[in-house]
């Protein structure tokens, strides 16, 4: 960026000396030189960008709550399958094992299934972005992104599965056979 700046000012002071008339504050936006270009492009989409981020966190926490009410209720309607597990020799570790493998495995299948669908839902918003601000965005996928997405949901998964996994292991095998 300083040696951008650098060239600009000789340029400017070139084109004076010679007697060519140039726009005070830039050729674009009232910018010379293409990192100001950017600095300015970045600061405009900064918050749009937030408001994404914001937005797939809530989804996120969102998915995760859901997660482990479905595997609560699991909980429930397996109650007696737990206690025969129990009453068989099974250790609290084996039995919320299961329910953290089911929980990352919904996870893992919902990642499986977004990534297609996410991939066409983000090239069609940025080509409505593009038209609504009358500018060309372009669409860039990442690897890195989806790797990201993964670990993160492999993690809110392994986390919204604990509860209901500490819930079954704390069922002794009197209250599950008892279950009706």
């Amino acid at each position: 960026a300083q040696s951008e700046q650098i060239v600009v000012k000789r340029l400017r002071q070139f084109y004076e000396d010679n007697g060519i008339n140039l726009l005070p504050g830039g050729v674009i936006n009232g910018q010379d030189t293409s990192s100001e270009v950017v600095d300015g492009i970045n600061t405009q989409f900064r918050s749009i960008i937030v408001l994404l981020v914001v937005m797939a966190v809530l989804i996120a926490v969102v998915g995760s709550i859901s997660l482990s009410g479905v595997l609560s209720l699991g909980v429930i309607e397996r109650q007696r399958e737990i206690g025969v597990m129990r009453a068989i020799g099974a250790s609290s570790w084996d039995i919320s094992r299961l329910f953290i493998g089911e929980g990352l495995i919904l996870g893992w299948l919902s990642w499986i299934i977004a990534m297609p669908i996410s991939l066409v839902a983000g090239r069609l918003m940025t080509d409505a972005l593009s038209a609504a601000l009358g500018g060309e965005i372009v669409y860039h996928y990442t690897p890195q992104g989806s790797i990201m997405w993964l670990a993160t949901i492999t993690i809110l998964a392994a986390l919204a599965s604990g509860l209901p996994a500490r819930r079954a292991t704390k069922l002794s095998v009197r209250e599950s056979l008892a279950y009706q």
